[in-house]
């Protein structure tokens, strides 16, 4: 029982740390520690100061977690690792067959995550509206911005919770439950927004951690998330 409760110790910790962030991130959003004029665009300018900020806070964390978990949790960064064993979610019709792997799940979520975020946004950002976007430097600057949002993202609210569970020998459930419960609430104020961004965000933290935990690395989460990220960026740049 002693065991079990200084097992959750941890969990409690990282957990605390994680619902201090989520605010951070809405107050950096309008309250940058940074304040960069790279740009003649003052979209651009407030979008990488944000983003630079938000980053560091994302080495902060994982400065925190390697604290915690040694080695051991760093092992979660890893970008090779890009298959393993699918756990069954019949609930959610993820039934793998014999020979089926996260080489196959990780494509097919990627393409369907991705449209799905490409009709919300366009509903609830594009539509209707006049869109434009610079090809240069918007373009690029989307890719740039979708990379370290889904990076600084993946770390706080994935990487922390699954490194630290998965260390700590408690049920992966534990680290999918967390990073889908605070990802979701965060995402009422962001884009996608209100209960359609809650639900989304919900489900793809939870999707995100379990691939984390399955593959034992980072590469699904990160190369999803850009996916989303790109997506939504392109909607807010042609604003």
């Amino acid at each position: 029982m002693n065991k079990k409760r200084f097992n959750l110790v941890p969990i409690l910790l990282i957990t605390i740390m994680v619902v201090v962030c989520a605010p951070l991130l809405l107050w950096f959003r309008s309250s940058s520690l940074l304040t960069l004029n790279v740009f003649e665009n003052a979209v651009y300018n407030l979008e990488i100061s944000f983003q630079i900020t938000v980053l560091l806070l994302a080495f902060i964390v994982i400065g925190i977690v390697y604290g915690v978990t040694g080695k051991d949790g760093l092992a979660y960064l890893n970008l090779k690792k890009r298959d393993g064993k699918i756990r069954p979610e019949t609930w959610i019709g993820i039934k793998p067959k014999e020979t089926e792997t996260w080489r196959n799940l990780g494509v097919n979520f990627a393409i369907v995550i991705t449209l799905v975020t490409s009709v919300v946004v366009y509903f609830q950002v594009v539509h209707g509206g006049n869109v434009s976007l610079e090809l240069y430097p918007g373009v690029i600057l989307i890719l740039i911005f979708a990379l370290m949002n889904a990076f600084s993202e993946e770390i706080i609210f994935r990487f922390s919770f699954v490194a630290v569970v998965s260390k700590n020998g408690l049920s992966p459930y534990v680290a999918q439950g967390l990073a889908a419960s605070i990802f979701g609430v965060v995402h009422y104020f962001g884009n996608p927004g209100g209960i359609p961004g809650v639900l989304m965000a919900a489900f793809i933290g939870w999707f995100l951690a379990k691939s984390m935990l399955e593959t034992k690395g980072f590469f699904w989460a990160l190369t999803i998330h850009f996916l989303q990220d790109v997506v939504i960026f392109s909607a807010l740049f042609m604003q």
